[in-house]
């Protein structure tokens, strides 16, 4: 699911560009989007492109601070952080008042009302109903609040069913701004949820008047509005006036030093548009970048010998671009690997043929060969940065051995591939780095008797294939919904087969008794040797062949304020600022 971990059209140059020097009276933001959204009705969206735009436009209760890292939750639609009781299952919210949701046509006189309450309950439910939302629920919610479950299993015999006349257990109501999350047991886990895009709130008036057309419609109280929305041109978002956020005013040590505390304080967001064009391919929006027509770009694969470099001190642009733009590289919260289908006749069941597969892919030179070096080897399911990966347990993951890999695949029945039919691997992008990255696991299979194909699909049609369990192999990934290990070996959690986030449907009884025991508890030493076992029945079993963390790393013009790489916010564009006097001499 590569798509889903990677961040053609002119693009007008500067702040409202006049005669190639940027006018300083209007702040724009220029980015793109590098593929189409799926749905911008929250509790519909599963994809990155999807996520960008809907946190731009809507707000979920809380959120993770801007500068500190780790990464913390914060405050976002409510006062101060939720309480939790003395019985440690009861979480109070609290909202603050007077935020309003856009102006829209589906509210009185077409002006956007004051949030309370009861559009978070109204949401919490949506995102509970399996006929709105069949696949984010079981990695967010399930489990989570007394009776929402049970809410969730009559709307998948009741269509249409009316939330009024629903009563939830676990969520009461105590006046206009205030409402209560009851949980069906302890769980440390439970506000991170609540800091998801796909838990952003949305306002009944705007379902009942769009229905599906919220799947390209915004009312939210985010702060962006959405003001042009072309499904291939370039998508606009204004400023929301009315936006109750504010800039930090603490964060790490060297953040004050490193500028990114002068806005301390201010109202957000700090600019007054953004524009985001459809840039498929990575050449033209690098020219474009170059050009000074877009403030913020990623390195690819192609772009990044030709700028950049690597060493063991890190990543650095070469000096004739180091004097033109400001680079940044942090490790991802996300992992990378072939999911491998437990129903799959052939794969499922021979599980010294998934182990060949495992010692067969020579991971290093993978990462070196297709990503510059832009990654770290991956011993567990489990990001670097997150506690709980192999920086924090003990493991030890297959490494590239072609003897050991004939060696298994004789034991599973075809010596040097003979009698062995031909893998099938899914890939949700028909670019030409994926294109190329099949070629170099084609040569790597093929070199232990393997013959591997390629199927190659829009990233909508993928996902489609992998919810339906239509696959042998696929390309896999995951991008953290919030911070922790349990949010990655839920992947392979047994009751969330496909088409939940499960899409091997991957079932080991001891694995699943380990996770939910993990999944009750706080982090530290004690679940750090639970997750130890855990992995080493992944390593045993091999329902997916690991193979890197990757390194984000990209660029930004000089004029960019306020730039630090926040990798759990599906964006942070209210957080950026322009210098326009520095952006109008950039451009001249």
């Amino acid at each position: 699911m590569s798509a889903l971990l990677i961040a053609t059209v002119a693009v007008p140059l500067g702040c409202r560009p006049r005669d190639g020097v940027g006018n300083t009276d209007v702040k724009v933001l220029n980015y793109f989007r590098s593929d189409t959204y799926k749905s911008l009705d929250p509790p519909k969206q599963f994809d990155v492109a999807s996520a960008n735009i809907i946190a731009n436009v809507y707000d979920p209760l809380l959120e993770y601070h801007y500068l500190k890292r780790p990464y913390e939750l914060a405050p976002n639609l409510v006062e101060k952080m939720p309480e939790l009781g003395a019985d440690k299952l009861t979480y109070t919210f609290t909202l603050r008042k007077g935020i309003q949701f856009h102006d829209d046509p589906c509210f009185p006189d077409g002006k956007g009302r004051e949030l309370t309450a009861d559009d978070v309950i109204y949401s919490i439910k949506r995102f509970a109903d399996v006929n709105v939302n069949p696949q984010s629920y079981p990695v967010l919610l399930q489990d989570r609040i007394k009776g929402l479950d049970a809410f969730r299993e009559k709307t998948r015999q009741q269509k249409n069913i009316d939330y009024d006349k629903e009563s939830v257990e676990g969520i009461k109501k105590i006046d206009a701004h205030t409402f209560q999350i009851v949980m069906s047991k302890p769980d440390p886990l439970t506000l991170m949820s609540f800091a998801s895009e796909a838990l952003a709130i949305v306002p009944k008036e705007a379902v009942d008047k769009y229905g599906d057309k919220l799947n390209h419609h915004a009312v939210g109280t985010g702060p962006f509005i959405l003001a042009d929305n072309p499904r291939r041109g370039v998508m606009v978002l204004k400023k929301n006036p009315n936006y109750h956020g504010t800039y930090p005013t603490e964060g790490e040590a060297e953040d004050k030093q490193k500028g990114l505390l002068a806005s301390a304080g201010k109202k957000l967001p700090l600019v007054d548009e953004i524009r985001l064009p459809l840039i498929e391919e990575s050449q033209p929006a690098m020219l474009q970048f170059r050009k000074g027509g877009l403030d913020w770009i990623g390195l690819d694969r192609n772009n990044f010998p030709n700028m950049a470099y690597k060493d063991d001190k890190g990543f650095h642009l070469k000096d004739e671009f180091a004097k033109k733009f400001e680079l940044y590289w942090v490790e991802s919260l996300s992992s990378s690997f072939i999911a491998i289908n437990w129903k799959n006749q052939l794969l499922g069941k021979n599980k010294a043929l998934r182990q060949a597969l495992a010692y067969t892919i020579n991971v290093p030179e993978f990462i070196d060969k297709m990503s510059n070096g832009r990654g770290t080897p991956l011993q567990t399911i489990v990001p670097i940065p997150i506690d709980g990966s192999q920086q924090s347990i003990k493991t030890n993951w297959y490494s590239h051995n072609l003897q050991k890999a004939k060696e298994k695949l004789k034991e599973a029945g075809y010596p040097d591939g003979k009698g062995l039919p031909p893998l099938v691997m899914l890939y949700g992008s028909t670019d030409s780095d994926t294109r190329q990255a099949y070629e170099f696991m084609r040569a790597q299979f093929a070199k232990a008797g393997i013959n591997l194909k390629a199927e190659f699909f829009t990233f909508s049609e993928f996902l489609r294939r992998k919810e339906d369990g239509n696959f042998q192999l696929s390309g896999g990934g995951w991008r953290a919904d919030y911070p922790d290990a349990e949010n990655f070996y839920q992947l392979l959690y047994g009751p969330n087969q496909a088409p939940g986030p499960n899409a091997g449907s991957y079932k080991n009884a001891e694995f699943d008794r380990l996770y939910e025991q993990m999944r009750q508890m706080s982090p530290g030493p004690e679940r750090n040797q639970i997750i130890e076992k855990m992995a080493a029945i992944v390593t045993e079993d091999v329902p997916v062949v690991l193979t890197s963390s990757p390194i984000a790393v990209g660029m930004h013009q000089k004029w960019l304020l306020n730039m630090k790489r926040n990798l759990m916010l599906g964006s942070q564009f209210k957080f950026l600022d322009i210098d326009t006097q520095a952006k109008s001499q950039g451009l001249r």
